[in-house]
């Protein structure tokens, strides 16, 4: 699988935040207000989740994260966490995983956080000027799109040259290491392209 494009980043934030109005009507009928917000919040972290990691370029532990994040999630409405309480979890779920399919270093993993808490501050002041929460959730998955920008791996460390040893052993061995290195990196390259 390709890394998910901006473009597409911005489908997914329109196609989640218009399913909000008619799923909050529907399971508002169905189970009452509070619970039905709480419920439409997390279909839309799951869902936006499952994206995630249908698009990764990783194989394992895919399924694994998956049923965990929605364990989790049913285990927080199970045990009737409250709305902020929940809200924080969807985010914090959304990038852990971001950070798992997406991150192949501390600091990508980072930024990868500070664009959900940019997504969070944007939908915050976007539902306090306009009290809309399809805009906010618009906002915030607008935001969440651009997490195609960070790359994956920020700091790339250049492997030892093959003539060169590697920190006093011999030279057989600092090839060794150097062939690995290019190996492993090759590898990566081949499954997140």
């Amino acid at each position: 699988m390709h890394r998910p494009t901006l473009l597409e980043g911005v489908l997914v934030a329109l196609v989640l935040s218009l399913s909000v109005s008619p799923l909050v009507v529907f399971v508002q009928l169905a189970l009452g207000s509070l619970l039905a917000w709480k419920i439409v919040v997390m279909v839309l972290a799951y869902a936006y989740i499952c994206y995630l990691l249908a698009r990764s370029g990783r194989r394992s532990g895919r399924v694994t994260l998956g049923l965990l994040a929605l364990t989790v999630l049913l285990a927080s409405l199970l045990f009737n966490l409250r709305f902020p309480t929940i809200l924080l979890l969807c985010v914090t779920l959304m990038w852990a995983v971001r950070s798992f399919a997406y991150s192949r270093s501390l600091v990508s993993a980072v930024l990868q956080g500070g664009v959900c808490l940019l997504g969070c501050g944007a939908a915050l002041m976007v539902y306090g000027h306009s009290s809309s929460l399809a805009l906010a959730i618009w906002s915030f998955f607008l935001v969440q799109a651009a997490f195609v920008l960070i790359p994956a791996q920020f700091i790339h460390r250049a492997a030892t040259p093959t003539g060169e040893t590697l920190g006093g052993a011999p030279d057989g061995f600092g090839r060794a290491y150097h062939a690995a290195e290019q190996a492993l990196e090759r590898l990566t390259t081949t499954v997140a392209g």
